[in-house]
């Protein structure tokens, strides 16, 4: 969580509220997104999840499709989009609030109507669930032979997800990068991904983040790619 002090910087400097704004930063500079500085000031300035921009550069240079899960505010959908070698793209995301800020963030980003973006408001799951709307990584149609990008952000059910997707990662190469939230759930992730034959690396949280923290609800949060 951010210390008071930085708490108290960001309120004497920046306007309050909610407004849209175009960020001038960063991996995702000249998107326009609704930002609250009391909550986004690291989006604005290129410095959310900055540890992982460079693996998502990579992975958007060679992908041909990008499934989102826990896609959030959409910020990786949207940049996704400016790629026109990029045939699909898979938003899932099950949060009401979410999925309506995704249609806006691509509606003020001029690709509501872009026909090779899809959201999919269920969760992911390799167990079927009768009281939630459940669909398997391997189920969600994606071209086929094609290099794709996976990212998984799901706030503990990281290996579910990957289990429900292990044709897809066995058949087509994918660059996969999946947000940990415990490090026995990292172990357990590296260790499906290498089984399956991607070579994997941990991205640690930057050493300035003692400094400039993200906000986080749990202690340990950071970041495994995976690739073949």
């Amino acid at each position: 969580m951010e210390s008071g002090i930085i708490s108290k910087i960001k309120t004497s400097l920046f306007p309050k509220g909610r407004n849209l704004r175009r960020v001038p930063f960063g991996l995702y500079k000249g998107l326009n997104f609704w930002i609250d500085f009391s909550s986004d000031t690291q989006l604005y300035f290129g410095l959310w999840e900055r540890e992982t921009h460079s693996f998502i550069k990579h992975a958007l240079s060679v992908a041909r499709w990008v499934i989102d899960v826990g896609a959030g505010r959409g910020e990786l959908i949207c940049l996704s989009a400016r790629r026109t070698k990029i045939l699909k793209i898979v938003a899932v995301e099950p949060l009401t609030a979410m999925y309506d800020l995704i249609v806006e963030h691509l509606r003020i980003n001029g690709l509501l109507n872009d026909p090779r973006i899809s959201i999919l408001t269920k969760y992911v799951s390799s167990v079927p669930n009768k009281n939630i709307d459940t669909v398997l990584l391997d189920s969600i149609d994606v071209p086929v032979g094609e290099h794709g990008f996976l990212k998984i952000d799901v706030d503990g059910a990281e290996m579910d997800v990957l289990m429900s997707g292990q044709q897809l990662l066995k058949k087509w190469p994918v660059d996969v990068l999946v947000e940990t939230h415990s490090q026995v759930l990292e172990k357990s992730c590296a260790d499906f991904l290498k089984k399956l034959g991607y070579k994997v690396e941990l991205i640690k949280n930057a050493w300035w983040r003692f400094i400039l923290p993200e906000q986080r609800p749990i202690e340990h949060n950071r970041w495994l790619c995976g690739y073949k």
